[in-house]
């Protein structure tokens, strides 16, 4: 598949499922707490805050509002620790990163599955 083409399917798939509404930092902490989901690792709030690339703490918090009104993100309590907050990613995120990432292992002719 040629680059253009690949880019083409993925502006595609980006709109069939609403993410090219999201801005650039909407898409990267999103990014981050998709990781963070995949790899069983917890996402705290708070970890978010601390890491100054995201922002201050009044854009990550209208940022991450944004991302679970829209229902790309679920906010939860830590049973470990009431006082944090746990972000996990929803099935809505993960089947979206799961197509775009098949497009882009199926243009690289990378036949190993998507984690």
């Amino acid at each position: 598949m040629k680059y253009t083409t690949l880019r083409q399917a993925i502006v595609e798939a980006e709109k069939q499922h609403g993410l090219h509404e999201l801005d650039f930092m909407m898409r990267e902490l999103l990014h981050a707490i998709t990781h963070a989901h995949v790899n069983n690792e917890p996402m705290r709030v708070s970890h978010l805050m601390r890491n100054s690339a995201h922002g201050t703490f009044p854009t990550i918090s209208a940022k991450l509002k944004k991302l679970v009104d829209g229902g790309w993100v679920e906010r939860r309590g830590d049973d470990q620790d009431r006082r944090s907050v746990l972000l996990e990613a929803t099935p809505k995120t993960l089947a979206t990163f799961d197509l775009i990432s098949n497009l882009i292992e199926s243009s690289t002719g990378n036949s190993e599955p998507s984690s």
